[in-house]
């Protein structure tokens, strides 16, 4: 079957990241987003929905989830969100202790324990 839009018809990607390709913001996947501004004028469609379901901090993989689009897909939009302002990110701190710490271990062991 034959388009009779053509080649010229730009992807669901293109069109919901505006052209952008890539992200200016290094964003883990487990980031949380959280709403900084709750106004949605002159947003599309998927960052207006980022910015409502954000009101509360929520992963950027829940975000993907959600919106049905790919990680790589909602960490764009979410960066031109940060851009504007609009949404700020919390990134996962690691830990000092070593996974191999033994009295983190035993602490764990303890708890599970009492459970």
């Amino acid at each position: 079957m034959s388009s009779e839009w053509g080649a010229d018809v730009p992807d669901r990607s293109f069109v919901v990241l505006g052209g952008r390709t890539v992200s200016g913001h290094d964003l883990d996947a487990v980031s949380l987003i959280v709403t900084e501004r709750d106004d949605t004028a002159g947003l599309g469609l998927e960052e207006a929905a980022i910015v409502r379901m954000c009101a509360s901090p929520t992963g950027v993989v829940e975000i993907a989830s959600r919106l049905q689009l790919p990680v790589g897909m909602a960490q764009v939009l979410i960066s031109g969100l940060l851009d504007q302002n609009r949404v700020t990110a919390r990134h996962p701190h690691a830990t000092s202790a070593s996974p191999h710490d033994a009295a983190l271990l035993r602490k764990v062991l303890v708890g599970l324990h009492h459970l």
